[in-house]
């Protein structure tokens, strides 16, 4: 027993295993994961096109969103709910974060980012658009967002309304780009190891069934 264990563990330092921290992105029975360097634009209240990614970005990307301001009078939201005066609820059509691959305009609940998550990290799930978020308390929503587009784009964000003036406030907002993982593939030195490895475990299990 305790020499199979050897080779357990052997097979996988060499082979490589999945980190056990953190849940894996899977959508549409596909795994997802997290490629480049992220990044952080912030997204004003006060114009339909709030903020705009200097990078491009395509197929699916993770968001972070926190930040909160008024478009509903004196009302406040975040980018789900409109939270104060309470309780929390989340508008049919406005009042939230807007997203898209060209330029927002006002009035366009189809540009709400609901209608494009198909991730939610909270609670590790993949979900059907369109989804709205549990309220978080801290405003804080990590998602993954479907672009609809297979040509990078630049990534517009800002907050679903349809007078602007006399709004306050922005959304902070950490784009990540996920690609499809690709299993890792071990070095020829490392399966030349592996091999000779195994070899002298075969030798001496067959001097051990002899004793």
């Amino acid at each position: 027993m305790k020499l199979k264990f050897f080779v357990l563990i052997f097979l996988t330092v060499v082979l490589g295993t999945t980190s056990s921290f953190s849940a894996p992105i899977i959508i549409g029975g596909i795994t997802y994961t997290a490629t480049g360097s992220p990044e952080t634009l912030t997204a004003t209240f006060t114009q339909p096109d709030g903020g705009v990614t200097s990078g491009t970005y395509d197929g699916f990307v993770e968001i972070s969103v926190s930040g909160t301001g008024q478009s509903a009078g004196q009302s406040f939201n975040d980018a789900f709910y409109v939270y104060s005066p309470g309780p929390p609820f989340n508008d049919p059509s406005f009042y939230q974060l807007t997203f898209g691959t060209n330029t927002l305009v006002p009035l366009a609940p189809a540009q709400d980012a609901k209608n494009f998550i198909r991730y939610d990290l909270a609670t590790g799930m993949e979900v059907t658009p369109p989804y709205v978020p549990a309220f978080n308390s801290n405003h804080v929503y990590d998602i993954v967002l479907d672009t609809g587009v297979t040509t990078p784009m630049n990534l517009h964000f800002g907050v679903s309304d349809g007078i602007f003036s006399d709004n306050t406030g922005f959304y902070n907002i950490t784009v990540t780009q996920l690609v499809p993982s690709v299993p890792a593939v071990p070095e020829p030195a490392s399966l030349a190891l592996l091999g000779s490895t195994l070899l002298g475990f075969g030798i001496m299990l067959r001097r051990r069934n002899r004793v």
